[in-house]
């Protein structure tokens, strides 16, 4: 949607809630079973949209993201000049400015303190799985910090890189991290009913 002057946005609900309205008119559409996945950056955008969408019967995390700004502050550490000769750098600021609609780094990482879920996971009543990757190159850590922050009913699944599911996302392994989901899935949706807030 890029094409089309649309950016990223911390307030994601504003997208999540329009798809689960289309979705629940369609005849095909289970209402005490829609669930959200949020990959990469997703972890932080399914996880802000679930602590706003009531509708919502399990979200999975996949990997969790606390904070995007912690991230940046971390990877944009060198000149952007130095950045640009390493191929990850590279893809970062190139990617991150386009996505984001920054015109800099300065912007980038000033629009990147608006993702964060401190004092946002804890509002998520669905049940929410978090992922985690042993050697995640961008979130290490936050998985753990978004799972202490979540009072909703949980689960956090780790990936050694022994299985081959260490890596950011489990790539490399996604048959992995599909089956352990959507064994969760299983469970979940058929002893959860979605409890909507009056």
């Amino acid at each position: 949607m890029r094409e089309q002057g649309l950016t990223f946005r911390p307030d994601w609900e504003a997208v999540v809630s329009p798809a689960v309205d289309f979705a629940l008119t369609l005849p095909e559409t289970d209402p005490d079973r829609i669930t959200l996945i949020g990959t990469s950056l997703g972890g932080y955008l399914a996880a802000r949209a679930a602590a706003f969408e009531p509708r919502l019967a399990a979200c999975i995390l996949h990997d969790g993201v606390h904070s995007l700004s912690d991230t940046l502050g971390k990877l944009l550490t060198a000149p952007e000049a130095e950045l640009l000769r390493i191929t990850s750098g590279r893809w970062v600021v190139h990617n991150g400015l386009w996505t984001f609609g920054a015109t800099d780094l300065d912007q980038l990482r000033e629009l990147a303190r608006a993702y964060t879920l401190a004092g946002v996971a804890g509002r998520i009543t669905c049940p929410t799985l978090v992922l985690d990757a042993e050697n995640d190159q961008f979130f290490r850590g936050q998985p753990d910090q978004v799972y202490a922050e979540l009072s909703c009913p949980k689960r956090l699944i780790r990936f050694a890189e022994a299985d081959g599911g260490g890596e950011h996302c489990h790539a490399g392994a996604a048959a992995l991290w599909h089956r352990q989901a959507f064994d969760w899935l299983d469970a979940t949706l058929t002893h959860t009913k979605r409890q909507v807030p009056a």
